[in-house]
């Protein structure tokens, strides 16, 4: 019996709180002050405050929906890491529509939009994540950088899974994540 008694959980153990790595403010401040030096203002001041958009995930949407898989898988990251939910619905298509026909594409899009993120708003508030949307149109890259830029603090990029693997995988695919924790915009 003594043998069981070293798996006994020991009452004297203090209990550890892991708490986030602190940020090196002299390491970024002396990289700010270089992108600073060369014109990169936007760039110096994002890598000082990385506290807006902290605990966010990105949520890509090329179009107007998402698939009920992008959708589950989501609001379970976010709520399993206590983040909020940043959904962004992007496309190009209206910028290739005649300046008369472009302003009512993108008004029936931003309609659209807007239905499916109320739809995952209510379902988010059930399960208590904060859900947010942004609507673009424009090169889903660049619109990524922008809000990169306006939320230095976002960690986590999720996507649709590539359509084709879906296809071949009888509709199990796993959900690309991207991680910015490490990424630096680029200065050029």
């Amino acid at each position: 019996m003594e043998f069981f008694s070293i798996f006994k959980k020991n009452r004297n153990v203090q209990n550890i709180h892991v708490t986030e790595r602190k940020q090196n403010i002299l390491n970024a401040a002396a990289a700010a002050v270089a992108f600073s030096d060369e014109g990169e203002h936007e760039t110096a001041r994002s890598m000082i405050d990385r506290t807006k958009g902290n605990h966010t995930i990105l949520m890509i949407v090329n179009g107007d929906n998402f698939s009920q898989t992008l959708n589950d898988y989501a609001l379970e990251m976010a709520k399993r890491l206590d983040y909020d939910l940043m959904a962004l619905h992007v496309t190009e298509a209206p910028l290739s529509l005649s300046e008369e026909k472009r302003e009512t594409a993108i008004s029936a899009f931003r309609k659209s939009c807007m239905k499916n993120v109320r739809a995952l708003q209510k379902k988010a508030e059930k399960i208590g994540v904060s859900v947010s949307s942004v609507i673009e149109c424009g090169n889903q890259d660049d619109v990524v950088a922008k809000l990169h830029v306006q939320y230095p603090g976002m960690r986590y990029v999720l996507t649709e899974p590539d359509p084709d693997i879906v296809r071949s995988d009888d509709g199990h695919a796993a959900i690309p994540v991207f991680d910015l924790g490490s990424f630096q915009p680029s200065a050029a």
